[in-house]
């Protein structure tokens, strides 16, 4: 078993090792269920070939829409990206910028509402995660996938697939049937703690409601613009529900929903937090202090942090250099390439904290110190 190069915080000085450079959200793309078939056991395996093998692949980002992949990637037989973990080594490293990769992957076990067939699904992808992609190269890492359907099993799922150190966080999607922050889903929050990992927040849904707190949207356009209040209820919920006063060592990562909203979202939850103290006496200071301390940011989107000073701006807002962390996203395609963000600051030091010490702070990931190479290109 590959375990990660630091399993406990050193000085890098004195090992001679750098904190990594770790892309915190990479896509794992399921090529069909029948991928499972060897994974699952014999009867889930039974009842997946009886119901004709349905693909549970979600549709985040339509296949033949522009964000669905970028120009230039690796494509399978059926002209797909990030199939297989050597089209993703290929396009993920080939630069030699980046350390290690994360891998999302966002098949969508969370949408089978039965939970024992959610269960043995979510085993099955995270088996197959470790074994077609974490056994072919050593700077793949992987958050585990866990069935939403049961917070219960979603613990015991991230208990089993912590003793495997190249499982780095959770998963978990932004559009839940119970708030995240609900004494509910508390043991996903303590398993998560007590195996020493992040949870990590990625835009998606269960789908066992509507996406949006008013009823159902008719385009793809307004499910996606509404996944920011999907995200700004998570981090309310999780927040105004104690989660971090039971957790203290909780560490969440918003991962692929930008970051400009959330500075807005900061002051009005501060601003109101004053007048409704009294209805979350556990909350001892401003929400905001909570957010900074507990929360990070994937940079991809980059939100506009990619003209000139934006990156700068960004940061300010955002009232601290410590909450980004560097992402490309792959394979999806946005309006800027992952490293333009380079191009919003001139500040060499800001970037050094984004690439790398941030990401160490969540997975203490190194190095050799020789191989340090951030730089603004």
């Amino acid at each position: 078993m590959v375990t990660t190069s630091v399993a406990e915080p050193v000085d890098s000085a004195a090992q001679d090792i750098s904190p990594a450079v770790v892309d915190c959200d990479v896509h794992a793309v399921l090529p069909s269920s029948a991928s499972l078939l060897p994974y699952l056991d014999e009867y889930w395996a039974d009842q997946l070939v009886a119901a004709l093998t349905p693909s549970y692949e979600p549709n985040y980002h339509p296949r033949n829409s522009a964000i669905a992949q970028r120009p230039g990637v690796v494509l399978d037989i059926d002209g797909r990206a990030a199939t297989s973990a050597d089209a993703l080594i290929n396009d993920v490293f080939a630069d030699g910028f980046t350390d290690f990769a994360v891998v999302n992957c966002l098949y969508a076990v969370q949408q089978i509402h039965q939970p024992r067939r959610e269960v043995a699904h979510a085993r099955a992808l995270n088996t197959w995660i470790a074994r077609e992609w974490l056994d072919r190269d050593p700077r793949l890492r992987a958050s585990i996938v866990v069935p939403m359907g049961s917070p219960r099993a979603a613990a015991e799922e991230i208990e089993f697939w912590s003793q495997d150190k190249r499982f780095v966080q959770a998963l978990v999607l932004g559009q839940t049937e119970l708030l995240l922050g609900r004494e509910i889903n508390w043991p996903i929050w303590e398993a998560a703690e007590k195996a020493g990992i992040p949870v990590a927040i990625h835009i998606g849904g269960v789908f066992r409601q509507a996406p949006t707190s008013v009823g159902w949207p008719t385009t793809h356009l307004e499910w996606y613009v509404g996944q920011q209040s999907n995200f700004e209820a998570q981090v309310a919920s999780i927040v105004s529900e104690g989660v971090l006063q039971k957790f203290p060592a909780t560490k969440v990562v918003l991962t692929e929903a930008g970051f400009n909203w959330l500075p807005p979202f900061m002051w009005k939850f501060d601003k109101l937090w004053k007048s409704y103290r009294p209805d979350v006496p556990w909350i001892d200071r401003l929400p905001s202090e909570l957010i900074r301390e507990h929360f990070r940011l994937t940079t991809a989107p980059s939100d506009g942090a990619e003209r000139p000073g934006g990156l700068d701006s960004a940061v300010n807002r955002l009232g601290s250099d410590q909450m980004l962390v560097y992402s490309s996203d792959y394979p999806h395609q946005h309006t800027s390439a992952p490293r333009d963000i380079e191009h919003g600051t001139a500040n060499s030091a800001l970037l050094e904290r984004i690439y790398r010490l941030n990401a160490q702070d969540l997975y203490n990931l190194a190095v050799p110190a020789s191989s340090g190479k951030v730089n603004q290109s």
